[in-house]
């Protein structure tokens, strides 16, 4: 409270401003009780300046270790200070300018040069003791302290600042970031307010949302009429709040700066429901921070914002227990043992621990599942995902929970996509026809059907390719963006003959995907004058959306893509450079640089930074991949074969690799070896076509006859109307009928 009054007290110094984005400061004075919430709320503790009121961790010489590097928190002359020693090395000091979260850890900000400020890996546990806290807890992680994943400018500033400002310099690689309010303040979510202050100056006169250009107030209306077991919504909502909400409560990419009249798709690209963010029914795995959970609830769908249940400015929920449920469901139904298969009180009757089972993450940190999911044992058995009941009952199987949920309520699977999602994202060269079915009858929310659509083969299936391309006209945009992503395997020309009328997408989002998939289309036949004109200014624009986050080194790689496709090859191949200076460990970048030489005609020096590459890198299997084509067509087939082994070894199940290898040992007159591997290969995976072809064409080769014969019958049956399986079925008999008369 002492926060509080000390800028109550400065506001009456402070006069409205006006032409700029207005200064948080001046919502206070008016709206005392909205900003004495907010002090309470995460938002408000999630940066601050390290002082003796904030900083909650043992500055005492006391730390703990995370990999091979040592870190001791201390105080000295007033300052906060860590020092990081590596592998028993002396130390480096570095001054704590910041604190950062508060609870279950407050992480530290170090300052590090070129205006960089580091998010420590090694965080106080501000739990109670009881609760296994007030400790430095290391986070489990395989990356460096250093790396630009926990760099405040590049991966957290944005969300836990308001107004933020990166300020990098790419030439340099430094920073210059600054921002308009330390913490999450009113504007991050309201907006700008210098309309509203306008608004105040002239009189308060009659004008819509008071000056602002749209409301973040969209609760709406519920009605429940008596023996109606769920409340009903007046009228949907526009999606402002759920846009504003999601510039940081979701997992995504910043494509435009936000503002209250942006659609959500306007200003972030959204991830889909794809591994490892999420298990294939559509539950939270990785971190995804709620909206892409939420967007496929059928809370969503009837209309439900967050701020039905969190109150907005203290982040709090609205009500305790099933109390904050029965707001809308009737508890004489709901709240019930018949609905719950638990007495009451007791952990099972709540509803949040079966339907919003948590996820534990940074160690401590337990995450609820916004997917308001219903509890599906039979998933866990098939698939390995969780369920919430076993996640209780941990000591029963998920067969035993199973059986009691049976006997509670109809066995039907509420998430008929999981198996089919499960098997595509294992073996996507499996046929996605049952997918195509199940999204004819267009039952599920968007978000699941655009991930959906990205699972069709459409270049070898007519029917999901006719399902595709019926969905770039969908009203929907996640629809139509996973549309788009699900023609990305087509060859240029034709991807621009069927994306070029989306050049002008209404959506961001579509707009920007589009963009990646025709950088290369400029020339193109298919598209007339004024296309290729749109075309220009689309890719224009992509790189400007690009340029916002270009001190990621996955937007560098997207870059240097983006020059390459336009044949601007030295541009692209700084932007590759650039990638691999940010994070040396990061293998695409490699791999297209080298590609990119091989393209314009060098090739020896394609083959050496792929070789340096694989000294940087050495136990990457897509760099020893690579490095291994390198090789062969240098008609260094020992080293080839060297490499494409040690690919293998680290990834077994990759087709591409178990492939050349074979070939490579076929090659050089190793068959015996090559069907091996194909053997194994196939022992787990034996529906992979593409590898089964080639086992029957070297089983034929060396007059294995019958064994070519099952595997090309195998084939068929994948591959019914395969013109390829059907000719070398007919050589293949054949050859068995010439060897049985011999």
């Amino acid at each position: 409270m002492r926060i509080f009054s000390t800028l109550a007290l400065l506001l009456f110094l402070i006069s409205f401003a006006s032409g700029s984005f207005a200064d948080d400061s001046q919502c206070l004075n008016c709206h005392a009780a909205q900003a004495t919430a907010w002090q309470q709320s995460d938002h408000y503790k999630s940066m601050q300046i390290a002082e003796a009121e904030t900083v909650l961790g043992r500055f005492d010489g006391s730390g703990a270790s995370y990999n091979q590097d040592s870190f001791s928190f201390y105080r000295e002359s007033g300052k906060y200070l860590v020092a990081i020693s590596h592998a028993g090395q002396q130390a480096t000091r570095y001054e704590i300018k910041y604190t950062f979260g508060f609870y279950p850890l407050q992480q530290y900000l170090a300052q590090l040069p070129q205006g960089k400020f580091q998010a420590l890996p090694v965080a106080w546990d501000s739990r109670t003791k009881a609760e296994g806290g007030q400790r430095w807890y290391a986070l489990t992680s395989d990356l460096e302290w250093d790396h630009f994943a926990y760099t405040w400018n590049t991966s957290c500033a944005e969300c836990h600042s308001t107004q933020f400002q990166k300020a990098y310099d790419v030439e340099s690689a430094s920073f210059k970031s600054h921002f308009q309010e330390i913490n999450v303040s009113c504007t991050a979510c309201h907006g700008d307010a210098s309309g509203h202050t306008t608004w105040l100056k002239n009189g308060q006169q009659k004008q819509a949302h008071a000056g602002f250009s749209h409301s973040l107030n969209e609760s709406g209306t519920w009605t429940r009429t008596l023996g109606q077991r769920i409340a009903e919504r007046e009228t949907p909502p526009l999606g402002t709040q759920l846009s504003s909400c999601a510039q940081c409560h979701a997992h995504r990419t910043i494509i435009e700066p936000w503002s209250l009249d942006k659609s959500m798709l306007d200003h972030i690209q959204l991830s889909l429901i794809s591994p490892p963010l999420y298990h294939p029914d559509g539950q939270i795995k990785e971190e995804v921070f709620v909206s892409g959970s939420f967007l496929q609830s059928k809370m969503h769908a009837a209309g439900v914002v967050c701020s039905n249940c969190h109150n907005p400015h203290t982040s709090k929920l609205k009500a305790e227990g099933n109390a904050l449920c029965s707001q809308c469901h009737a508890p004489e139904v709901f709240d019930t043992k018949k609905h719950s298969l638990h007495d009451s009180p007791n952990a099972g009757s709540l509803c949040v621990n079966c339907h919003m089972p948590a996820t534990t993450y940074m160690g401590v940190d337990a995450r609820r599942d916004h997917r308001f999911g219903i509890p599906n044992p039979q998933n866990t058995i098939d698939h390995g995902t969780p369920n919430a009941c076993n996640q209780c009952h941990s000591d029963e199987s998920p067969e035993w929970a199973l059986e009691k949920m049976s006997a509670g309520f109809q066995s039907k699977n509420p998430y008929p996509h999981t198996d089919m999602f499960a098997a595509l994202d294992e073996q996507p060269w499996l046929s996605s026809n049952d997918l195509s079915n199940l999204l004819s009858k267009d039952r599920l929310a968007d978000i699941i059907y655009a991930s959906a659509l990205t699972r069709l083969n459409t270049a070898t299936e007519s029917a999901a390719f006719q399902l595709a391309i019926s969905n770039l006209k969908n009203p929907a945009p996640l629809r139509r963006l996973g549309a788009v992503r699900a023609l990305e395997v087509l060859p240029q020309d034709q991807r621009t003959h069927y994306l070029k009328d989306l050049i002008n997408d209404q959506s961001k989002s579509v707009r920007m995907t589009v963009a990646r998939l025709l950088a290369g289309s400029l020339s193109s036949l298919a598209l007339s004058d004024g296309q290729k004109s749109d075309l220009n200014n689309l890719l224009k624009e992509y790189e400007d959306s690009l340029r916002i986050n270009e001190d990621n080194p996955g937007v560098q790689l997207a870059l240097g893509e983006l020059y390459q496709g336009r044949g601007h090859n030295e541009q692209a191949k700084l932007a590759y450079k650039r990638a691999i200076a940010i994070d040396d460990q990061y293998s695409p970048a490699y791999i297209n640089l080298a590609d990119l030489y091989r393209r314009t005609g060098d090739d020896k020096t394609a083959l050496g930074s792929l070789i340096h590459a694989s000294q940087i890198i050495p136990k990457d299997s897509s760099v020893l991949y690579a490095l291994s084509l390198a090789y062969f067509r240098h008609q260094q087939y020992d080293k080839g074969i060297s490499s494409v082994s040690l690919a293998h070894d680290l990834a077994p199940s990759n087709s591409d690799i178990n492939y050349v290898y074979a070939v490579a040992l076929e090659s050089v007159g190793k068959p015996q070896q090559a069907l091996a591997i194909l053997q194994t290969y196939l022992h787990s995976f034996p529906s992979n076509v593409q590898i089964l072809e080639l086992s029957a064409r070297y089983h034929l080769k060396y007059r294995h006859t019958e064994q070519a014969l099952r595997e090309i019958r195998a084939w068929l049956i994948l591959s019914p109307n395969s013109d390829n399986a059907k000719a070398l079925y007919r050589q293949a008999q054949r050859l068995d009928q010439r060897e049985n008369n011999e």
